[in-house]
């Protein structure tokens, strides 16, 4: 297995974390159930939930684009290993996007488990 291989199947995991992330925004949007399997931390049950339409509220949409980011640098990722289509640069920006943007997105969703929780 080549370096090139590897990265390609990091690059697929992500892909399947950005539509798993997706596809529970859109059920919990829709149906107004929480998953405690992906979304929420370890050990934190809904049914400790204060306002669970609340929650839903202030997430679906930072989780949405959360999975929305993680397929889009997945995507780019596989193109630049398997195709050589996306350039390095645009990899690596499309990368630090996504970094930064989790790194805010925990920091908020801790704000909101602290308050609904």
């Amino acid at each position: 297995m080549n370096v090139n291989s590897m990265f390609s199947l990091v690059d697929m995991l992500v892909v399947g974390c950005g539509l798993y992330v997706i596809y529970l925004c859109m059920e919990m949007k829709t149906k107004g159930k929480i998953r405690e399997t992906m979304l929420l931390p370890r050990g934190l049950k809904v049914k400790n939930c204060k306002d669970v339409a609340e929650y839903i509220r202030r997430t679906w949409l930072k989780q949405l684009i959360l999975g929305l980011l993680a397929l889009g640098c997945g995507v780019a990722g596989l193109l630049q290993d398997l195709a050589g289509i996306v350039n390095s640069v645009v990899y690596l920006l499309c990368l630090l996007v996504f970094i930064l943007y989790a790194v805010w997105y925990t920091t908020y969703m801790k704000k909101v488990i602290r308050k609904l929780w």
